[in-house]
Order: structure tokens, then C-alpha cells, then sequence
């Protein structure tokens, strides 16, 4: 039974509009998408499949949640190892393998 000023059906503690507290894995797969697409919303909505408009809800969310900036929802994920961007994972370990052969090239001597 609805108590005085509440709503037949409606849950003790629910507000229209509320957020649980906990992430969606989908809110946190388009914050990794973010990521990888450098900050664009439009690129993250192209690589998701989704629109730039749900792209931007989903990181509304996420900050209304968390009360963080996206920044530092990024560095708070990246840190605490729940944000997971294999393209970066996959680019950085590139990158190593890249300097490691750029450091060989340049220590060797060409003798013509």
C-alpha cells in the first residue's frame, strides 16, 4: 500500500530520476570507447555504434554518479585498474617495441 504523497507501485526509496550508485558496464565500456577515440564524442559514438547524444548520457551519468570529472574519471579508473582500453594497451606496448627499435637503429654505426 502507498503511503501519504506517494505514488500506487512506487518503491520505499526510489526517486524519479535517481541513479543507482553503481556503474552500468555498458557506461563503462563508452568511457573506455572515449578514451580510445581521444575524447571525441563523435569518434566514441562512431566505434560504439551508438549516438554522439548517448555517448555525452552516458558521461553524465557516470559524473553524476561518481560526483568526478571525466578526467578524473579516467585517471580514477586507469588507476584502480576498472578502466580497461585494450586499443591504448595494444598502442603503448607498440610504442615500446617502436622505441626499443628506434634505440637499436640509432646506437648502430653505419660505416660506408
Amino acid at each position: 500500500m502507498a503511503r501519504r504523497g506517494q505514488a500506487p507501485g512506487m518503491r520505499d526509496g526510489y526517486l524519479r530520476g535517481a541513479l543507482s550508485p553503481q556503474a552500468t558496464q555498458r557506461q563503462i565500456d563508452v568511457l573506455a570507447a572515449f578514451v580510445a577515440a581521444g575524447g571525441s564524442v563523435h569518434d566514441t559514438a562512431k566505434l560504439v555504434g551508438i549516438r554522439p547524444s548517448t555517448v555525452k548520457r552516458h558521461l553524465a551519468d557516470l559524473r553524476a554518479r561518481s560526483g568526478l570529472t571525466t578526467g578524473q574519471l579516467i585517471y580514477t579508473g586507469g588507476t584502480s585498474g576498472w578502466l580497461v582500453v585494450p586499443s591504448l594497451d595494444a598502442r603503448q606496448a607498440g610504442e615500446s617495441q617502436r622505441s626499443k627499435v628506434a634505440r637499436r637503429a640509432s646506437s648502430t654505426r653505419v660505416i660506408v
